[in-house]
This record gives C-alpha cells, sequence and structure tokens, in this order.
C-alpha cells in the first residue's frame, strides 16, 4: 500500500472572519495537522487542493476568489515548497485537474481524504477516488461542515457531518480517527 493525504480547501474563508465560517474550523485544522505532520516525518505523498470559484458561482457564493486572503491555504496546514497544491474550479478535486495523473504518478493505491467541508467538495473527492479505483479513507475528525437550512429548519453541522460520514461509509470509504492515521492502522 503506498497512501497520499489530500487536503482539501482548508481555506481562510472557512475559519472566523472568513466568507463562509464552518463548524469547528480550527479543531478540524488541528487535528488535520497532525495527520499532516506524521505523514511529513515519514516522507509520504501530501497534496493540498484549493478552490478558487469561477466567475459565475462567484456571483452565488463570493468566497474564494483567486488572488484574495480569503482563498489562501490557512497558515495551520501551508503546504511546504516540495508538496503538491492543486487548484480547482469544482466541489471534486478530480475534475479538471491532474490529481489523478498525479497519484498514478506516484503509485499511489490509497487516498486519505481530509478537509473542507465534509457535505461538499470532501464528499465529492472521496466518492471520485473510490469511482477511480483508490482505495478510499475519509477521517472524522479533521472534516468538518455548517449549519444547514432546509424547508425552513435548521440542521445543524453535527448531524449534517455524522450523516455524511455514515453515508459515505455505507460503501464508498472507509471512516477512520486522526489516531488511526497516524498509528497506520488502516
Amino acid at each position: 500500500m503506498k497512501e497520499a493525504l489530500i487536503i482539501v480547501d482548508v481555506q481562510n474563508d472557512y475559519f472566523p472572519g472568513g466568507g463562509l465560517p464552518t463548524w469547528r474550523p480550527e479543531e478540524t485544522a488541528n487535528e488535520i495537522k497532525k495527520i499532516l505532520d506524521t505523514f511529513r516525518q515519514k516522507g509520504k505523498e501530501v497534496i493540498h487542493v484549493a478552490h478558487h470559484v469561477t466567475p459565475e458561482m462567484e456571483k452565488l457564493l463570493p468566497i474564494m476568489k483567486k488572488g484574495t486572503r480569503g482563498a489562501e491555504i490557512h497558515e495551520t496546514v501551508k503546504p511546504l515548497p516540495s508538496e503538491k497544491v492543486i487548484y480547482k474550479n469544482y466541489s471534486d478535486s478530480f475534475v479538471a485537474t491532474d490529481l489523478k495523473e498525479y497519484l498514478l504518478s506516484k503509485k499511489i493505491d490509497t487516498i486519505i481524504v481530509v478537509g473542507m467541508m465534509m457535505h461538499n467538495c470532501v464528499n465529492a473527492t472521496a466518492y471520485s477516488g473510490t469511482d477511480e479505483g483508490f482505495k478510499t479513507i475519509v477521517v472524522a475528525e479533521a472534516v468538518n461542515t455548517f449549519d444547514q437550512e432546509i424547508f425552513g429548519e435548521v440542521i445543524p453541522a453535527e448531524t449534517i457531518w455524522k450523516s455524511f460520514l455514515a453515508g459515505i461509509k455505507f460503501a464508498y470509504a472507509q471512516v477512520k480517527r486522526v489516531d488511526d492515521i497516524i498509528n497506520g492502522n488502516y
């Protein structure tokens, strides 16, 4: 098994003061950092993914505009010069990027997906990773979301988080804890 850590959209707009603050952003980033530090210490592959909205999407959701502070990767998980950074315009980190080709060039067969937000970009990336033939793992404490409304009811972030983790675990990815990843139990 040869794995890569894929850190999805840990960008300033998802933190307090940003355009779309999420649930537990600092805690989530700190959990990701634990895994990131382990991967760096062991010389394992790390890939950072950052979302840049298209002009059309910016009209609906004016966040993560290329060149803004909000679109920058958060300082907690800043890439090293040696680490791959992929910029995307869609929820799925595989769409219109070189992610698949890069993983294959490095002989990666397992991806560990963490980041923001579980209900959107993390979920889309994990599903595609499995569909593209990679063993896919999502790390529970290292993903987040935010409260969302439907039919006049606000669904708490924690409920959304649990629901998406349970859903993806059904048939698409393993769901592990941070300690599992740090200790190589996957």
